[in-house]
């Protein structure tokens, strides 16, 4: 009711404060990035992967994952606006059609840069040490950001859940060393994400699929996914479970050219029967869900093979 009777400035406003990608940051920078407020509304709700209400994630750490995610959905929006689909509507994607759907941005001037692997192994990071870390980069304990210190921390301790790998890596050599030993020592990888070099706001509109779906093969692939924090950290996880990934050529009403990312999770099993995805469907657990990828969130795969679909 509060919400609804907030201007739409002050409602973004602070959709923007308790949503923001980094934590302290340049404030005049973060005000020139307004999204409309059913685009900020959208972002807040559904984000990829490991992007959770933070108020949720007190309430229920423990199963606070992708697969997990149980979340409220608002009636007016539809699987396409946040871009989940069956993998049935994505073997339907031909040329010539449309879908209304958006995709965020990633402000890079916004996330802070990753630390080197001896600066990064030098600072605690574990939730025995929160006082020791908000003291060294002197953050008040009762502020927003050591909120985000202590949630970012807490998630990453979490147990991994059935047949999952996952690490919270702290540097670029973290990451790097986590993916060679989960593709293997001697394969040459690299790293595929959504990318729209050319858009500059984040709207809903309607995309032309201008190139048929590419499936990417890999035998094994590594998600990885930005956490808020103090410096860059990922959230990177590979499973037992089959995935099938591609990538779809888009462009949109007004000339925004995507090369999106779109992950498909073909056992859904053990799901949580109240995952926002089925309720987005229409499904249930064991039916295959396909989601697109932020930028900035990425795959890890071993030398691939793409082919149209």
């Amino acid at each position: 009711a509060d919400e609804k009777s907030s201007s739409s400035s002050s409602y973004i406003s602070r959709l923007e404060s308790k949503y923001k990608p980094a934590y302290g940051v340049d404030e005049v920078k973060e005000k020139n990035y307004s999204p409309s407020s059913r685009v900020a509304r959208l972002e807040s709700k559904y984000k990829p992967g490991y992007g959770v209400d933070k108020d949720e994630y007190m309430q229920s750490p423990s199963r606070i994952d992708h697969h997990n995610l149980e979340n409220d959905r608002d009636d007016d929006i539809g699987s396409e606006d946040v871009g989940v689909f069956t993998i049935d509507d994505v073997h339907a994607f031909n040329v010539g059609r449309k879908l209304s759907t958006f995709f965020s941005i990633r402000n890079n001037s916004l996330y802070p840069g990753f630390l080197s692997k001896e600066l990064a192994d030098s600072i605690s990071f574990s939730s025995s040490e929160i006082p020791k870390i908000l003291q060294f980069f002197s953050i008040p304990a009762a502020s927003q950001k050591a909120k985000v210190v202590k949630d970012t921390i807490r998630k990453c301790e979490l147990e991994p859940v059935k047949g999952e790998t996952k690490i919270c890596a702290t540097s670029l050599e973290s990451m790097l060393e986590f993916v060679r030993n989960a593709l293997g020592p001697d394969v040459d990888f690299e790293l595929i994400s959504t990318s729209h070099p050319t858009m500059t706001t984040p709207i809903l509109q309607s995309y032309t699929i201008t190139e048929p779906p590419r499936e990417i093969k890999s035998p094994k692939k590594v998600a990885c996914h930005p956490l808020p924090y103090l410096y860059t950290i990922y959230m990177c996880h590979y499973d037992t479970y089959e995935t099938k990934i591609f990538k779809v050529a888009l462009i949109g009403d007004n000339g925004d050219k995507v090369d999106a990312l779109i992950v498909c999770h073909i056992d859904t099993s053990a799901w949580s029967p109240k995952h926002v995805a089925f309720s987005l469907l229409g499904t249930k657990p064991g039916i295959p869900v396909c989601h697109t990828f932020t930028e900035g969130h990425g795959v890890w795969i071993q030398a691939s093979t793409i082919a149209a679909i």
